[in-house]
């Protein structure tokens, strides 16, 4: 995509290593998981027109044909005294929603633990962090994925209810290289902020999109129901309201719906 690595760098001096601007890729976060040149101080990027096996959480297939989807995937190395926290997905979702609102779009939440979907329900897009072991010629790092609709969702076909940018309010026509410098400059800068600090600077974004709060939801994995109450600020947990006190859920493989949203 012309222009954009010298745009990122105006945005966030200093803090990117090599854009790769693809027409077609099988995944953006394989691409990157297999990078060489990962360092811990600058974020690598790979975009593509068109995955063929991208995927998301438990291995979803994210279907997407070419300038229909943004896909994409931000990387860096760890450095020596940072742990994986599976809490990442909540801050990089801020993110990629403050880059939207960057861009004029609204109408639309955050539903833990990695999902942007409409005020009814319907998904949006995406987030899938994905972590690599250290190898003798490759440091360990994180990978952040990002899918998100752009138009063309309901051609899917998709046994779950998706949305697009087209059917929110927002601007009528959202040029694909601004709606991609806002996106991956707001995530890299929730990144940071999440390295430095938790979800301690994310927290009140997180908390006026939070999707999920107040509604009655179902752990999908138990059948346990509770009242949405929102997130621990400090690991990432949600919290479910039920008669017998308040639980905490940690996102790993567990997958929760609002009851009603179908």
């Amino acid at each position: 995509m012309v222009g954009l690595a010298d745009g990122l760098e105006v945005d966030l001096p200093g803090r990117w290593g090599a854009v790769h601007c693809l027409q077609r890729v099988d995944s953006t976060n394989r691409r990157l998981l297999e990078s060489s040149t990962l360092v811990p101080d600058r974020y690598e990027v790979c975009v593509a027109r068109e995955q063929t096996a991208g995927h998301g959480r438990r291995g979803r297939a994210w279907l997407s044909s070419p300038d229909a989807s943004l896909t994409f995937s931000v990387a860096r190395a760890l450095s020596p005294d940072e742990a994986v926290d599976p809490a990442l997905s909540l801050a990089v979702g801020v993110g990629v929603a403050r880059g939207l609102e960057r861009c004029g779009f609204s109408g639309f939440g955050f539903k833990w633990p990695n999902d942007l979907v409409t005020e009814d329900g319907a998904k949006l897009a995406g987030v899938l962090v994905e972590a690599r072991a250290v190898r003798e010629d490759r440091l360990p790092a994180l990978v952040v994925g990002v899918g998100l609709n752009r138009v063309g969702a309901h051609t899917l076909g998709v046994d779950r209810r998706v949305a697009d940018l087209s059917q929110l309010p927002g601007p009528a026509e959202a040029a694909l290289s601004d709606l991609l410098r806002a996106v991956l400059v707001e995530v890299v800068r929730a990144w940071d902020d999440f390295a430095r600090s938790g979800l301690a600077l994310v927290a009140n974004d997180h908390a006026r999109l939070d999707h999920l709060r107040g509604r009655r939801i179902t752990v999908l994995d138990t059948g346990e129901e509770g009242i949405a109450a929102g997130i621990d600020h400090g690991n990432g947990a949600l919290l479910l309201q039920r008669p017998d006190g308040l639980k905490r859920l940690y996102s790993g493989e567990i997958s929760v719906r609002v009851l009603g949203d179908d």
